[in-house]
């Protein structure tokens, strides 16, 4: 066997499972090398594709033979003609069939291959996003405890922290305080560490109020005034200068990573509605109810207060530098002054930045997505008409043909838009010539929350729990799986009574991818707790919301009692809405 040529081999696997491909890589080392062929695991990813099913079911309904659709079936009849002794039609025949069928086989590859010309994909990485089983771990809850009585905290927000030494999550609490988990690695054996909470800082340090009041607020005190103005989805990271900021509302906490304590505060007129990410050297941009600002962290007047200013400790203090930033603010033609932009229309949800260029993408609670180009701004570039309440905006990563990909809801149903956008080369102010793409049919029944690339797919979330891939057409389903998924076990438990709709529960509210890669870990956050979604069949670590680790209770015993506890909740509350939407028919007592 280790004589064979490679195309030989790839050839055999084509009539081979891609289960059994997996295992033929465990038999020998050349055959692990051979069989990762990105060509053979991108015709399998067509294979196996919901297009490539769709297609197969349209010739057989159209009345198409099985040699004309299946090459596999077609080469082992040909086989058989070449050990007998039929006639010349029928190999004629055979081989006209099985000319079309390759044409067939190619027009299909061509019509469905979702890469950009010159883009780089491993094909054996994206076959296992594709079909590999889902699960999700949760990161271990932080919590309270006074007079022996422990409080679980929610999570406000995500943000990613990559770092070469590891991955880590930073979320605000609900008591102002700011915690970070390990994330570990994918791929490998889970450390002690991973999902367990790294550090957190004390509570009340993200509050309604500037961090030099005279007064530091109490944690109750604090507790209501974060979760009442929200510290919500308003998080970015800026890993080049190990920098994290947090919204609360109006004002802008840039927080050390390294010490966990606030180095600069900037208060602006309204309430914070988003923030846009921070990739260096573009700086962040604030969204408020009303206006739109560039908050650059290199600008000491980027309107912070002064009498914070003791309080920081900047490396751009000294007069040298300062006056190399008013030369670059000069050289880009930005103003000494801070502007903002007005929003005729409140609440941007959004914010976007397409690099390389210098644009910058505000989708919210209006009818049209604007856009600005930092070169010029305050000043409006131009609008892109949707029609639709948008909430989540990002960019596919091709330099050719870059596009601008928008979720929200459209007349009650999610809606899911694609919008071309010129080259870096043209001009900001000539629009493609491209039409958009809509996708306000078999997107979702209900509103979408959050939308990501995740390698040659798109994933989005929906209010009804779904997680749904689909490809970059934006219509054409990859696969889909539910936050609330139940395990096998307690599925089967939950009959009659405790058989509740699937779509209560959990949503996930954001999505944000750990890499680039095929088949990167996705972070979930619910509004309440933070999850990692792995292509394993069993999570990675598991502690969940309601984590009594310290418990005294036998473990065996305190499991079956939590789900007793979570099945009876889930029953009750199902039998809640029942009353509720009995008396809403006036069929029940007031």
């Amino acid at each position: 066997m280790h004589q064979l040529p490679a195309e030989l081999i790839l050839h055999i696997c084509l009539f081979l499972e891609a289960y059994d491909i997996a295992q033929l890589q465990l038999v020998y080392k050349r055959f692990h090398e051979i069989t990762r062929d990105d060509g053979l695991w991108k015709e399998l990813c067509l294979e196996d594709s919901h297009s490539e099913a769709a297609r197969k079911q349209r010739d057989f309904l159209s009345g198409v033979l099985i040699p004309l659709q299946e090459p596999i079936v077609f080469e082992l009849q040909r086989a058989v003609t070449r050990t007998t002794n039929h006639n010349g039609e029928l190999k004629s025949t055979l081989r006209n069939a099985s000319n079309r069928s390759r044409t067939s086989t190619g027009h299909a590859m061509a019509s469905w291959d979702p890469t950009y010309p010159g883009e780089k994909i491993d094909w054996y990485s994206e076959y296992i996003a594709r079909h590999a089983p889902l699960s999700v771990s949760w990161l271990r809850q932080p919590y309270n405890e006074a007079n022996g009585i422990r409080e679980t905290l929610e999570t406000r927000g995500l943000g990613l922290y990559n770092r070469d030494e590891g991955d880590l999550v930073v979320a605000p609490m609900d008591d102002g305080s700011i915690c970070i988990w390990n994330l570990g690695e994918d791929g490998v054996d889970p450390a002690a560490n991973d999902g367990e909470i790294v550090s957190r800082s004390r509570s009340g340090l993200l509050s309604v109020d500037a961090p030099n009041s005279s007064i530091w607020q109490t944690t109750s005190t604090s507790r209501a005034k974060t979760t009442s103005t929200g510290v919500v989805e308003c998080v970015s990271i800026d890993k080049f200068r190990n920098k994290a900021y947090f919204a609360v509302h109006s004002g802008l906490n840039e927080v050390d990573l390294s010490t966990l304590q606030v180095s600069d505060y900037h208060r602006y007129p309204f309430s914070i509605s988003a923030l846009s990410e921070t990739t260096d050297p573009i700086p962040l941009t604030v969204g408020t109810t009303l206006s739109l600002h560039i908050h650059d962290p290199r600008r000491r007047d980027n309107g912070r207060l002064s009498s914070y200013a003791q309080f920081t400790d900047r490396i751009d203090a000294g007069p040298a530098l300062q006056r190399i930033n008013d030369f670059q603010r000069l050289a880009s033609r930005d103003s000494p002054h801070e502007e903002y932009a007005t929003l005729f229309h409140p609440s941007p949800l959004s914010i976007a930045h397409h690099n390389p260029s210098s644009m910058i993408y505000v989708a919210g609670r209006f009818p049209s997505i604007l856009t600005y180009d930092r070169r010029f701004f305050p000043k409006l570039t131009s609008t892109i008409h949707s029609g639709a309440r948008l909430c989540s905006l990002t960019a596919l990563p091709s330099s050719s043909s870059p596009t601008l990909v928008a979720a929200g809801e459209y007349n009650g149903k999610g809606s899911l838009e694609l919008y071309p956008l010129p080259t870096p080369s043209s001009s900001p102010f000539i629009e493609s010539n491209a039409e958009p793409t809509f996708n306000r049919t078999s997107a979702s029944r209900s509103k979408l929350l959050s939308l990501t690339p995740h390698g040659t797919r798109l994933l989005f979330s929906d209010s009804d729990g779904q997680l749904k891939w689909v490809e970059r057409d934006g219509s054409t389903l990859v696969r889909r799986w539910n936050i609330n998924a139940y395990p096998a076990n307690e599925a089967a438990a939950m009959q009659g009574i405790f058989n509740n709709d699937p779509n209560e529960g959990d949503v996930a509210r954001k999505l944000l991818p750990v890499s680039a890669k095929e088949r990167s870990e996705m972070l979930l956050w619910t509004g309440e707790k933070i999850g990692v979604l792995g292509f394993k069949k069993k999570p990675r670590f598991a502690f969940g919301a309601d984590d009594a680790h310290t418990s005294d209770v036998d473990s065996d015993s305190s499991i079956d009692e939590q789900d007793y506890a979570r099945i009876m909740r889930r029953a009750l509350e199902r039998q809640a809405n029942e009353v509720r939407f009995v008396r809403g028919l006036g069929l029940g007592s007031p």
